[in-house]
């Protein structure tokens, strides 16, 4: 989904939402021996809407309708590779197959759940170099026109846990998705990181009860890769920032933020957001 250009709504059409069941985190490789995260090391986040891997061509093209291609999704892999993640939160992603594909291209374990949309298949993927210890997927727009699930996943880091939620809404309906997002987070115990497409151009006013509990990464420091992002955007067309990594400051440091690389800013309408943090030692 694209923000901000009406003339998309046009090609919606009435459908049924059907939640499918969880399957069991895939385990791509065995879990590394870590002697990180520590406090005193660097965790990279990445945020990207994919575009189910159809590059950037056919903008108004229903996205039911838009092919990818083993080539396009090469692409998309070198482009995550540019920053060498240790967690990725994808969105428009074209079924658990097409999620296979990029982790199994990155080496790394991977989830994937569907919004349940009738119209294609379609949902949200976490890729992550550590354990996913489990996941769930929790419903945040009820809406049958266009179904919308949050990916709630438990990361293990060295025998720590973190929670990641990944997602990506709809256009409208800001408020209530927001309200459901802050719900799920609100459940959580421990460090917590919320990403995704929000489809909410900044400083939109939608944002606010996310930041009230969370940092806005971009926002956190002030860095060549951040003002890039701030006057570039993550959006193909514009400088409109709609893709977002917040932490909980009680528990993470943000150190910077950027986009990946002009050659990497072509396999999506999307470019893909990066955010490298620390986590703190809570036990001074």
């Amino acid at each position: 989904m694209r923000p901000y250009n009406s003339l998309l709504l046009v090609f919606f059409v009435i459908i049924t939402s059907s939640i499918t069941a969880c399957t069991p985190p895939q385990k791509v490789r065995q879990p590394e021996t870590l002697e990180a995260i520590s406090k005193d090391s660097c965790l990279t986040l990445m945020t990207y809407n994919i575009r189910v891997g159809a590059g950037r061509d056919n903008f108004l093209m229903p996205v039911k309708y838009l092919q990818s291609s083993g080539a396009k999704l090469d692409k998309i892999s070198l482009a995550i590779k540019s920053v060498a993640p240790d967690i990725i939160g994808l969105q428009e992603v074209k079924g658990s197959a097409q999620a296979k594909s990029l982790a199994d291209a990155l080496g790394f374990n991977y989830v994937y759940v569907s919004h349940g949309d009738s119209r294609l298949e379609w949902g949200l993927a976490v890729l992550s170099r550590f354990t996913i210890v489990e996941y769930q997927q929790e419903i945040i727009h009820h809406d049958d026109k266009k179904p919308r699930v949050a990916l709630v996943c438990t990361i293990d880091l060295n025998n720590s846990s973190i929670t990641v939620v990944n997602v990506h809404y709809a256009l409208g309906d800001y408020d209530k998705q927001v309200k459901e997002t802050m719900r799920i987070v609100g459940d959580i115990t421990g460090p917590a990181i919320l990403m995704g497409d929000l489809n909410l151009i900044d400083p939109e006013d939608g944002l606010t009860p996310i930041r009230t509990d969370f940092i806005d990464t971009c926002e956190a420091v002030d860095t060549k890769g951040s003002r890039e992002a701030k006057q570039r955007g993550t959006f193909r067309f514009g400088s409109k920032r709609i893709d977002y990594i917040f932490v909980d400051p009680e528990y993470f440091t943000v150190l910077d933020v950027g986009l990946t690389a002009e050659e990497h800013r072509v396999p999506s309408d999307h470019l893909a957001y990066f955010a490298c943090v620390t986590v703190k030692d809570r036990t001074k």
